[in-house]
């Protein structure tokens, strides 16, 4: 062997041996980092038994089962509600037919209320106007009766009783 191949040989061996030392420090550095951890944070916590796990599952599993029954009672008052809300939704329609029905009899009733009121304001314009006249009337009665002779030659055989002069 020449000197050329003992000297390739020699490196090969010095980079083989150099690796080694590196993977020998990286496991020694990975044990004292395991230990170094298990000393400074202990594992309080003891690893869950299959046994916890099983139990764990069944009171998960029955809490499913009570929950997926407190639904269906609720998708059945949620029907209930739904078919109350419908009644309700057509006696809503049927008063707002109602209540349109009345408003047009309340607005018959006061067109009606308004022409009665025009005819009693008419009527009662008219009344003070008969009033008037027959209170004029009563006053030309009594002027009369004071200028005509008073005694009993009168043709109508005594007094008249008027009953428009009293008001």
């Amino acid at each position: 062997m020449n000197r050329q191949t003992l000297a390739r040989l020699g490196r090969r061996a010095l980079v083989l041996a150099a690796t080694g030392g590196v993977l020998a420090v990286a496991v020694v550095t990975v044990q004292l980092a395991a230990a170094w951890r298990a000393d400074i944070a202990p594992l309080d916590a003891q690893p869950v038994s299959v046994s916890s796990l099983d139990a764990s599952a069944v009171a998960e599993s029955d809490r499913t089962k009570e929950l997926t029954g407190q639904v269906e009672d609720l998708a059945k008052q949620l029907d209930d509600l739904t078919a109350a809300v419908s009644a309700a939704g057509g006696s809503v329609e049927g008063d707002l037919a109602n209540a349109a029905e009345l408003q047009a009899q309340m607005d018959a009733a006061t067109a009606k209320l308004t022409t009665l009121q025009g005819q009693l304001k008419t009527a009662q314009a008219r009344l003070k106007a008969l009033n008037a006249a027959a209170s004029k009337q009563a006053a030309l009665n009594r002027a009369a009766r004071a200028a005509a002779p008073s005694g009993g030659g009168s043709a109508g055989g005594g007094e008249r009783e008027d009953d428009d002069d009293d008001d």
